[in-house]
């Protein structure tokens, strides 16, 4: 049996050369030419269907190819651009704390005393007349401190001091109470909060002349305040006859609502 399967398969190994051989021949005499034309012919149009599709491919992996190159590339932008946006907006905040010092340092510094510069984190005047900011008992802020804008504007004081953060009363709060004088007249009075964020300078004599536009600061007299802060201007004159104090509306120096940063008197 083996015998027969090897001379079957050694007679088809010598026809396969012959038959190769044979083509050959007839090539190399120019036999085969017309057979070949007309394989040629006939397989024409699947070869340049299968070009055609192969191009096509082709183009189509390229252009994947480069859509996805693209996406990659844009996201890197997104990040870059996403990169120089913060460092941008980083540098215009640092330009504006440089700018509140600058402001600070042109005033002076008041003897004994060290600003601490804060931000704030926290404030809704609807909510109670006071605001959070990002400073605290490790930044050396405590209960009692005075806190002004870099202009020298009397805001308010610090009532709760956490590690990192603390709560400031506005001097609009009715729970506020601000030892002040006129600054022309050196008349004394004290100012407290009132409905809204308004002020009122109450407990000013009766024999004492005051005016409108006046600038009022702080005295600092029993309190945490340092004298010479600027608490606003009077905007009005409240007199009745059967009172033995007189009392003024003021209108306070700062702007409570557009605040974004504060300096805490250490």
């Amino acid at each position: 049996m083996p015998k027969k399967i090897f001379s079957k398969s050694k007679i088809s190994f010598f026809v396969v050369i012959a038959v190769i051989l044979l083509l050959i021949f007839f090539n190399f005499k120019g036999w085969l030419g017309i057979p070949k034309n007309i394989i040629y012919q006939a397989s024409s149009p699947f070869l340049k269907s299968f070009q055609w599709l192969s191009v096509k491919t082709a183009a189509g992996v390229k252009i994947f190819t480069s859509i996805k190159d693209l996406m990659v590339e844009n996201s890197d932008l997104k990040q870059e651009n996403q990169k120089l946006w913060q460092e941008n907006s980083d540098l215009k905040e640092a330009a504006r704390e440089n700018q509140d010092l600058r402001q600070r340092l042109a005033l002076g510094q008041i003897q004994g005393r060290v600003f601490i510069l804060a931000k704030i984190v926290g404030f809704n005047p609807e909510l109670g007349q006071y605001f959070l900011i990002d400073k605290g008992k490790s930044e050396g802020v405590s209960e009692g401190l005075a806190v002004v804008t870099a202009d020298n504007f009397l805001i308010g004081k610090v009532v709760e001091a956490e590690q990192h953060n603390a709560k400031v009363l506005l001097i609009s709060d009715s729970d506020s109470i601000v030892n002040a004088l006129t600054q022309d007249g050196r008349v004394s009075g004290i100012v407290k909060g009132t409905t809204g964020l308004g002020l009122d300078m109450e407990m000013i004599p009766i024999n004492k002349e005051i005016k409108t536009g006046e600038t009022v600061l702080t005295s600092g007299r029993n309190d945490n305040f340092p004298a010479g802060l600027i608490v606003g201007k009077i905007s009005d004159i409240i007199l009745k006859e059967t009172d033995i104090f007189q009392k003024a509306a003021i209108q306070p120096a700062a702007n409570f609502s557009e605040l974004e940063s504060v300096f805490v008197i250490k």
